[in-house]
């Protein structure tokens, strides 16, 4: 018996659980069952439903197991007929509070509420019911909300308060008019939910449902034959643990992976776009090759002949007109592999002197900086949010674009009441942002270079000078910031919080820069170096790295820039590509490619999981590819310092080859075997 740990007997058997411990968690840890509908172990205890209700040491009056700690000598009686009478009782009563007709719930066969009924055998009311009829919020595309079939369990609301952070959600009313509200009495669409899902994730009932899956857990479904698949969301970059259920190669649905004490800030929450948008349809599925005949259609053929036809256009293409003449593009979406495969048979296959991702701008914009280290990015981690006093966001929209990211600035600002500022004319939703000056974005860098000149001018001359300090004074002595703030267009009031701002920078400790697109996605790299060096003038010399946070493109950009696929250089549009061979995702963000150079290829190969209108017009052969869901394959998180293996969570239709499969095929039809 460990020092830290006390002997008491629960059910008759001795058990040595820590002291200070819940009888709950005790008895769970030695498989005795109690049951709860309150308690979710990975949030505070709460000790509202009573369900869990124990005799200790023989005493008339039961106590809440969840919210009593064990003592040395403690006799606990988890199950008797006074304590199964306790139970039925409440559950009664929690039956006869609410409409809970199981026949119309989403979650019947799937219901905490549900399966303690039938585990209590109560198959029946001795009570009469005592509801009203409770209003629905349907205001959110993602997820409903119907107070008819609400306990009161306060799951949500402690898992919006601990796990997002938003604390949007709280008990509002009294007695029996009693229900769960967003902030003010609001609907979900009018308040600052960022639609996280966790409140889905922690509901024990069918109060809280989510709008795409519901009619697949409705009960006639054989739950048995749920398969969960651990696994992880590439989509921004943050690799985010996730829990998948499917059921007949069908994805029902997406948890996070909640966990407390992590290296995790985020909790194992997830956004929106990793627990909602992946069960959206994102258009036809492609499911058979596709060549266009003779008479401009598209028709189905078999994979064969579709990787025979690909081949021998581009084998000719390369050796009648050199490596110049095929192009290829992947997008940034696809995992590690693909990318490397892609790399290789494009180089050794077909000599391209011309490969790219659907994100090379930024990666270039990257390049021409003045602070890029080769083979890596000068960049703060995300798990930084919650140690900065200071955030700037400015050329980027982290609320549409990296959500979970924006969850976590949210929850920082209420924790730990920092400061925000937001330049641009793009609101992230933020809580009491500190600052907001809405322009546009041709005019954020002019008002970055003016806050680059002040910040110098207040921090004065440090004991500790940043590498680049002498260039920096020097150039910023060249700086007219009263011009700046005129071009800008900020009027008197908003200069007067532009200097505040720049203060509030200028003397925080730890102030992070989150950017993006807005500075990354255009060819000149001014104002991403003079965002860095922003930075790196309040970060030096205690980080190697300046405080900044780029938002990428896609969810796997830092994998595909460090795999070295984007291009040195810009490819120029005004090359008559002969041949391409381009591979999408199917994911947002890809629909430019038939822009710029791309518009120029005489023959088009296209290797894509779903059906895309503009480029169905405009490819000579489609071929079917696997979503990201349907593979493994491994994954670079934002920040580039961590790949992952992410599992598939299902599998492809029939028919569909792995991208694995598809690219070795063209690899040896184009002459190259990898080894």
């Amino acid at each position: 018996m460990e020092a830290n740990t006390i002997k008491i007997t629960m059910d008759g058997k001795e058990i040595f659980p820590e002291e200070g411990m819940s009888i709950l968690d005790a008895a769970r840890q030695n498989q005795i069952r109690i049951p709860t509908l309150c308690h979710h172990p990975d949030l505070s205890a709460f000790g509202g439903c009573r369900l869990c209700m124990v005799e200790v040491d023989g005493a008339p009056r039961l106590v809440a197991s969840c919210v009593t700690p064990v003592r040395d000598g403690m006799e606990i009686i988890t199950s008797n007929e006074k304590i199964i009478h306790s139970r039925r009782t409440i559950l009664e009563f929690l039956f006869a509070e609410r409409n809970h007709n199981c026949m119309i719930c989403p979650d019947s066969g799937d219901c905490e509420l549900q399966s303690l009924a039938y585990e209590l055998q109560m198959d029946h009311l001795t009570v009469h019911s005592s509801f009203d009829t409770f209003p629905m919020d349907v205001t959110s595309p993602y997820l409903a909300l119907d107070h008819n079939r609400c306990i009161l369990c306060g799951r949500c609301v402690r898992a919006c308060r601990e796990i997002s952070g938003a604390r949007v959600l709280n008990f509002i009313h009294r007695g029996p008019d009693s229900r769960i509200g967003f902030d003010f009495d609001d609907t979900r669409g009018e308040s600052t939910c960022h639609a996280c899902g966790v409140c889905l994730q922690t509901c024990p009932t069918g109060a809280v449902v989510n709008r795409y899956r519901t009619h697949y857990s409705v009960k006639g479904h054989d739950k048995r034959q749920w398969r969960k698949t651990e696994s992880c969301c590439p989509l921004c970059g943050l690799l985010c643990a996730v829990t998948a259920t499917t059921a007949d190669n069908t994805l029902l649905k997406i948890e996070g992976n909640l966990v407390k004490d992590t290296d995790r800030p985020d909790g194992g929450q997830l956004c929106f776009k990793g627990r909602f948008e992946v069960l959206k349809t994102k258009g036809e599925r492609l499911t058979c090759p596709m060549v266009r005949n003779h008479d401009g259609n598209l028709e189905a053929t078999d994979f064969q002949t579709a990787m025979d036809l690909v081949s021998e256009k581009l084998n000719t293409i390369r050796d009648n007109h050199g490596k110049d003449a095929v192009l290829g593009l992947v997008s940034s979406m696809c995992n590690n592999e693909t990318l490397g495969q892609f790399k290789d048979l494009m180089v050794r296959g077909w000599h391209s002197g011309a490969i790219d991702t659907l994100d090379g701008d930024h990666f270039r914009t990257l390049l021409k900086t003045r602070r890029h280290l080769p083979g890596s990015f000068d960049e703060a981690s995300w798990k930084t949010i919650p140690d900065s006093d200071f955030i700037l966001i400015t050329g980027a929209s982290p609320g549409r674009t990296h959500p979970a990211i924006n969850s976590l600035i949210h929850k920082t600002i209420l924790e730990k009441n920092i400061k925000v500022a937001v330049i641009g004319n793009s609101n992230p939703g933020l809580p009491m942002t500190s600052f907001f000056l809405p322009i546009t974005r041709e005019q954020e860098p002019l008002l970055i270079k003016a806050m680059l000149k002040h910040t110098v001018e207040i921090i004065g001359s440090p004991a500790q000078k940043a590498p680049d300090w002498n260039r920096i004074c020097k150039e910023t002595d060249l700086i007219d910031s009263a011009k700046l703030l005129n071009d800008s267009g900020l009027d008197k009031a908003s200069k007067m919080q532009f200097q505040e701002m720049v203060k509030a920078y200028a003397t925080a400790v730890t102030p992070l820069i989150v950017t993006g697109e807005g500075f990354t996605g255009t060819n000149d790299p001014s104002g991403l170096d003079d965002l860095l060096d922003l930075a790196m003038l309040k970060t030096y010399p205690s980080a190697t790295r300046p405080g900044i946070i780029l938002l990428k493109p896609f969810g796997n950009s830092a994998g595909a820039w460090q795999t070295g696929i984007p291009s040195i250089e810009p490819l120029s549009g005004s090359v008559n590509w002969k041949g391409g061979l381009f591979i999408l995702s199917g994911e947002e963000g890809e629909a430019h490619i038939l822009s710029g150079p791309a518009s120029a290829v005489d023959f088009l190969a296209v290797i894509s999981p779903f059906f895309p209108d503009p480029l169905a017009r405009r490819a000579d052969i489609l071929i079917p590819a696997p979503t990201w869901m349907e593979e493994d394959g491994t994954y670079t998180s934002l920040d580039g310092r961590q790949t992952l293996l992410k599992p598939k969570l299902y599998d492809p239709p029939n028919h569909i080859q792995h991208m694995q499969d598809i690219l070795s095929s063209l690899a040896e039809k184009a002459g190259w075997i990898p080894a």
